[in-house]
This record gives C-alpha cells, structure tokens and sequence, in this order.
C-alpha cells in the first residue's frame, strides 16, 4: 500500500524530483548562458539579464534580476559589463555567488568557445562536485562539437572564396573578420563615437585599399555603417555578436552560420 502512494506521489511529482537538484543560473549574456546549457545540460536552470539585441554596455539592473540570485543563486559574467558592482552589494549577505568568466577574444570564435567552456566547467564542478563526471563528459563534447564547426567555418570561407577580402568594420567585429581571414582596411567605434573626420578618413580607406563591404554590429548600432555604405557605394552588412540577436540564432553556431550566409549575400549583391 505504501509503495502504491510513494509510485502515485512520484508519477504526480516527477517534476519537483528532478528539478530539486538545478542549479540556477544567471548569465549577463546569452553568450555565457549558452555556454552553460551546454555544459550543465539538465543540471542548470540559466536565466539571461541582458537581451541579446542591444548594446551590453547600454543595460541596467532590475529588481527583478536580483529575485533569482537571492535564493543562493550563481551569477557568471564576462568582465566588462559596468552593473557587477551594484549586483554585488545589493545581494551582499544571501549566500549568492559571483564569478568573474574573463574569457578574451569574440565569443564568436570556436576557440574562445573551447576556453569559455573549460573556465565554466571548472566552475560547475567547484559548486557541484558531485556532477564532476558529467560536467566533464560534456565539455569533452563541447570541444568537439567546436573544433568540427571551426572545420565547417573555414570550408565555408574557402568555398566562397571570402579569405582577404578587404572590408572596413566596426571594432566589436574585428576579432571575428580577423579569424575568418578578411582583410581589415579601417575600424569605427559605437555610433555615439563618431566624427565627421572619421567618416571622411574611413571613406578615403575605403578607396585606398578597395574595400568591398562595410560591416557593422548589430548591438553597437549601424547608423556608421549605413552611412559609409551610402558614401562609397559599397555593401553593408550587419553581423551579431550574440546568440539569439537574429531569429533561429539560438546558440554559437547558429549564430556565425547566419553571420557567414550574411557576409556571402553581401558580397555577392
């Protein structure tokens, strides 16, 4: 009889038998949480703050962002946001832990990928030894699941003939072109940085070293990039940073495949 109840109870209940154990986790941005879902698979309950369109350095804390870190809650962050500070004091004293990720580079890249994910699973496994072998397991995966589609990428170039073409592109882009092997005649800022005299420097590159497109980055704003298309003439592409900035991006790779098919059509146009 009792084993009947306990049968019913766990067939009723089976949600709160396995979620008991998930860790959660915040990630300032969809580059981390992506990470993370990849490492902690079931293990992890990851909630995003910051919303993948728009600028990082633009983002401000809500109450409701400090709700889930309360309850002994992880929050892992990439080193440059400007609102830790204020995260930390505000959640001083309720058993919540911060960790600092400092992976370099543009997520974008499969390598910084494999590093970001070693950095995150060391963390997995210093909260919760007991998972140890499953955190691990995963990133072996992980890793190879990133080497395969750094493969993908650069047949993907090499097919399109796309290696050195020179362009001009923001800053927040320029890791990912030099990875790809493009050619990078000129850098521009945020929009908010710009000068005429930028403008008029950047055109006269476009000329000298026969850029053939323009690109800017969806969440640093593309006002620059549209103007310097408009004055030389030449394509404008506008390529993210994070997963989930463009529809059906929701993880790394899906994210460079829809950047690369961007980069291809505006070449070709």
């Amino acid at each position: 009889e009792m084993m009947k109840k306990l049968m019913i109870l766990f067939f009723i209940f089976p949600a709160f038998f396995i979620f008991a154990k998930q860790l959660e986790i915040v990630a300032t941005s969809t580059h981390i949480g992506c990470c993370v879902k990849e490492i902690g698979k079931s293990k992890v309950n990851v909630t995003i703050l910051i919303p993948p369109g728009i600028c990082p350095g633009h983002y401000e804390i809500k109450p409701g962002d400090l709700k889930k870190l309360c309850n002994n809650g992880i929050l892992l962050y990439h080193g440059w946001e400007g609102f830790i500070d204020d995260i930390s004091k505000a959640v001083e004293n309720t058993g919540a832990k911060i960790f600092r990720l400092d992976v370099e580079g543009n997520w974008n890249i499969p390598e910084v990928q494999i590093k970001a994910g070693e950095k995150i699973t060391h963390i997995m496994v210093s909260i919760d030894p007991s998972n140890k072998e499953f955190y691990e397991k995963n990133l072996i995966s992980y890793k190879k699941k990133m080497t395969a589609l750094d493969r993908k990428i650069k047949n993907f170039i090499s097919a399109n003939k796309l290696s050195t073409v020179p362009v001009i592109a923001s800053k927040m882009q320029q890791d990912f072109l030099n990875y790809l092997g493009f050619n990078i005649a000129g850098t521009f800022g945020r929009d908010e940085e710009i000068s005429p005299g930028n403008i008029t420097e950047l055109i006269n590159k476009a000329k000298t070293y026969n850029v053939k497109m323009i690109v800017s980055n969806l969440q640093s704003g593309t006002s620059t990039g549209e103007m310097l298309s408009r004055k030389t003439k030449l394509p404008h592409v506008i390529l993210s940073n994070f997963p989930g900035g463009f529809e059906r991006t929701d993880n790394v790779e899906a994210t460079i495949m829809k950047n690369l098919e961007l980069i291809r059509n505006a070449i070709n146009r």
